[in-house]
């Protein structure tokens, strides 16, 4: 059947948000001509392939891709694979390299090559802002063109947004729901062409409509002969593996097994996965996959440890064309347990569930808690200084007793015999073995305190105010504070270095302030969170930290395990605070 396909120019979205969630891909679900998509793709909400975010752009993860290997995911297409000289190749061998991952991906016939004419025809549509012209020769064609300068955007808008979008098509061949010229560029990508089938870009950066991405395809072209061949690109197609750091946790002594995925993208892969450092900790089972085109599969990961700290190793990933290391880290460390308002307790990794006021009417809401270091047990403590004791000895309260400012946090002595209260104006109260040092109460602040932290010693603590400023009584040396500096967010708690000489600051945003000899492992800081950050607490060794949000969302650092959370969970009160196992 002789294919005569040619569309009119369109416009490409002027802008999409790149969205992150998916570790495997489907393979064999992509609709190819003559079916089409019944509407336009969008993708997935949380997308967390190759090259999502903004930290991922980089030669082998141009801007745009994140995008295009998210709508692929939203089809069952797995992510592209760009051979490793992509970044060096000029434009109109990626628009050809583009073209052929799409088809190979599906099952589909490569264009076998790029031929210098249909380039130069192609570059005519590019620099006058329309579709490529044909040509006298061949047995069926087709051309696409979109404006501006993205070739990746081009492709996303071809493959993904060519249909009917509800008001509109950002195709100008798509003038209805059932016109014809629907879908019309994603079926000269992916249309059928006899051989020998070659094809011609073009591209501009400048001029007609700021640039344009073309592209012709010929079926049967006798005539031309191929500079560029698919047979140059697939010596360069790597193995498809998530970049970054592949992370496992546990508690001391504890395993963990987890996927690791890889996939095929541009040509069939043996692929195989080995521990090459770190083997003492790090093991894989099955050793690999053989994987056709499109297909994806995954091999298990285990870490196992004793001891507390982090464990790195190396991963190696073969495939036909060379070897990938992918960096392994294993984090042991304890877990660690979140508080909600009403008093209600979860618990993750080691911890133990030893009751909770959740469910129980409370005179004041919970506001804080800590970990008793002798029994393993932990308190809580509520706004009028009540406290509530759960495997731990009770050493006295403030509850039903008037108080000047109400209470805002509390801490631990260090050998779990006594603690300290704290109120919003530096007030401090102390029982047990926790001696006073000091107080603000009665001073004026800039700033109400927020949260309070004891020294490892427990002859000291440091208060901290909104704004960052620190004050520091006893034992407790000042090792600096963000008070008179410009915050984006209020600061809401701390965390000491254990064995004291440092201390981190969260702020509502989980912006991380380190002073001391606290080192700075990460934060949320420029991210965009669901909820409120409301608390932080270390890993014993003090490599690395977790920040817990008001929904029960928990964010990990440095040595610091992921063992769960609560975010997404219904809760019946927000998380006002946690501790480490």
């Amino acid at each position: 059947m002789l294919h005569r396909w040619s569309r009119a120019g369109w416009v490409v979205i002027p802008a999409l948000v790149v969205l992150l969630g998916v570790d495997t891909w489907p393979s064999g679900a992509a609709i190819v001509p003559p079916q089409n998509p019944t509407s336009n793709y969008q993708p997935s909400q949380s997308y967390g392939g190759p090259c999502s975010g903004s930290g991922a752009v980089g030669p082998g993860c141009p801007a745009g891709l994140g995008m295009l290997d998210a709508l692929r995911a939203s089809e069952g297409v797995v992510p592209m694979s760009l051979p490793s000289n992509f970044g060096s190749l000029p434009p109109q061998q990626q628009i050809f390299v583009l073209t052929n991952l799409e088809r190979v991906d599906r099952g589909l016939a490569p264009i076998a090559g790029e031929a210098s004419p249909l380039d130069s025809s192609a570059q005519a549509g590019a620099n006058q802002g329309r579709d490529p012209s044909s040509p006298p020769y061949g047995s069926s064609w087709g051309s696409n063109w979109a404006s501006g300068p993205n070739i990746l955007w081009a492709f996303q808008t071809w493959m993904y947004q060519d249909g009917w979008g509800g008001s509109g098509s950002v195709n100008g061949s798509c003038t209805s729901p059932s016109a014809p010229g629907c879908w019309g560029h994603r079926d000269n990508v992916l249309g059928g062409y006899a051989s020998p089938a070659l094809m011609g870009a073009g591209y501009s950066s400048g001029g007609v409509d700021g640039g344009g991405v073309a592209e012709l395809l010929v079926g049967g072209d006798t005539h031309d002969s191929p500079y560029f061949n698919w047979s140059q690109v697939t010596p360069n197609l790597p193995v498809g593996v998530n970049p970054g750091t592949f992370t496992l946790s546990v508690n001391p002594g504890g395993t963990q097994t987890v996927p690791f995925a890889l996939w095929a993208s541009g040509e069939s892969m043996n692929d195989h996965v080995s521990v090459s450092s770190g083997g003492a900790n790090f093991s894989v089972g099955g050793g690999g996959c053989n994987l056709s085109a499109g297909q994806s599969c995954t091999v298990p990961i285990t870490f196992s440890a004793k001891n507390l700290g982090a464990y790195s190793g190396t991963l190696s990933v073969s495939g036909p064309n060379g070897t990938q290391s992918v960096p392994l880290q294993g984090n042991v460390s304890p877990g660690y347990r979140l508080v909600a308002s009403d008093g209600g307790i979860f618990d993750y990794g080691g911890t133990a569930y030893l009751g909770s006021t959740g469910g129980t009417h409370l005179n004041q809401p919970i506001v804080g808690m800590a970990k008793d270091p002798a029994t393993g047990g932990y308190w809580l403590v509520a706004s009028d200084g009540g406290i509530f004791s759960f495997g731990a000895p009770f050493w006295g309260s403030t509850g039903g007793h008037p108080l000047n400012r109400p209470i805002v946090g509390m801490a631990a002595a260090p050998d779990g015999r006594g603690y300290w209260l704290v109120a919003s104006d530096g007030g401090i109260f102390s029982f047990g073995s926790a001696r006073f040092h000091g107080s603000m109460g009665g001073s004026r602040l800039n700033r109400p305190i927020v949260g309070m932290a004891a020294n490892h010693d427990g002859a000291g603590y440091w208060l901290v105010a909104s704004d960052g400023g620190i004050f520091s009584f006893g034992s407790a040396a000042f090792y600096g504070s963000t008070g008179g500096h410009f915050l984006n967010r209020p600061i809401v708690g701390m965390a000491t270095m254990p064995g004291g000489g440092g201390y981190w600051l969260v702020a509502s945003d989980g912006g991380i302030f380190s002073f001391g000899s606290a080192a700075f492992h990460g934060s949320t800081g420029s991210l965009a969170l669901n909820r409120p950050v409301v608390g932080m607490a270390t890993t014993p060794d003090g490599g690395g930290y977790w920040l817990v949000a008001s929904d029960g969302g928990i964010f990990t650092f440095g040595d610091a395990g992921f063992f769960g959370s609560a975010g997404g969970t219904h809760l019946n009160a927000p998380v006002v605070g946690m501790s480490s196992g």
